[in-house]
């Protein structure tokens, strides 16, 4: 019996990165997929049925009457609702704070409004079939990078909103978050993290596990959140970094500079 076999899952942002990956391996599974995003499969020139059992329903995540129509379209077609993974996420400018502000408005909205909106639209379906909410944040929640300010508070944020909401969609509805950090993702108008060999020694050094996550990595996370494997699990923020978050600031750079001295010239790379 395969894991999802026979649920109904929406997943926004299913048509690039970790979501593209997370919507594969869930039909794999035996799930159908509403992929739920703003823009269709890359390199592929079409919409609906581009892969099977994966269904493109285009959605706007800032307008909450798109929202509720892709809630409405994944009704219409299978008859109910088990599984919705909030993944989607807007490309923001890495910038310092007063100079990202202007894009504040666009990160709350997708980053955490919507997943918001869609629980609320979500829940009277996933409540019939005791389902599951996948929110997926980020170890930003908890640390700071070079992403800006208004993405680290929209997913510290979104772990507060899961665990309200699974206080309060309880026993109907179980609600969880995972928290990947650093992960490899393959996509074709992107370079991959660890083909820098620079990149790629820093994870060997600072990750306990002494690698990148990969995106099949996140959704064997959300595949367990969302089978009945986890059925006795809800509120929780799963971390899956390979261990990165376990080492003491200090120790970690005490290792950058003894590999970086080590190994002088992969710096320049």
């Amino acid at each position: 019996m395969k894991r999802l076999e026979g649920k109904i899952a929406i997943i926004t942002g299913a048509s690039h990165g970790i979501g593209k990956v997370m919507a594969e391996v869930f039909v794999n599974e035996g799930a159908s997929v509403i992929n739920s995003d703003i823009r269709e499969y890359i390199g592929e020139g079409t919409n609906q049925n581009s892969k099977p059992n994966i269904f493109f329903f285009k959605t706007d995540l800032r307008k909450e009457e798109n929202i509720k129509s892709m809630i409405d379209y994944t009704i219409d077609k299978f008859k109910k609702l088990d599984i919705v993974v909030n993944n989607a996420r807007p490309r923001l400018n890495w910038l310092p704070f007063a100079e990202s502000l202007d894009e504040w408005d666009l990160a709350m909205d997708v980053l955490l409004k919507a997943p918001a909106l869609i629980s609320k639209y979500a829940f009277p379906h996933l409540s019939k079939t005791k389902g599951s909410i996948v929110n997926i944040s980020s170890t930003n929640a908890f640390s700071i990078s070079p992403q800006p300010a208004a993405y680290h508070v929209a997913k510290a944020g979104l772990n507060h909103l899961t665990r309200f909401l699974a206080y309060e969609y309880a026993p109907d509805v179980r609600v969880n978050a995972i928290c990947p950090g650093l992960v490899d993702i393959y996509d074709e108008d992107k370079i991959t993290l660890t083909s820098k060999p620079l990149n790629k020694k820093l994870i060997e050094t600072m990750v306990p596990l002494k690698r990148a996550a990969s995106a099949e990595d996140i959704a064997e996370a959300a595949i367990f959140l969302s089978s009945d494997s986890s059925s006795f699990i809800t509120g929780e923020t799963l971390i899956v970094d390979g261990g990165a978050m376990l080492g003491d600031p200090f120790h970690i750079a005490h290792r950058v500079y003894d590999m970086a001295t080590k190994y002088p010239d992969i710096t320049k790379k």
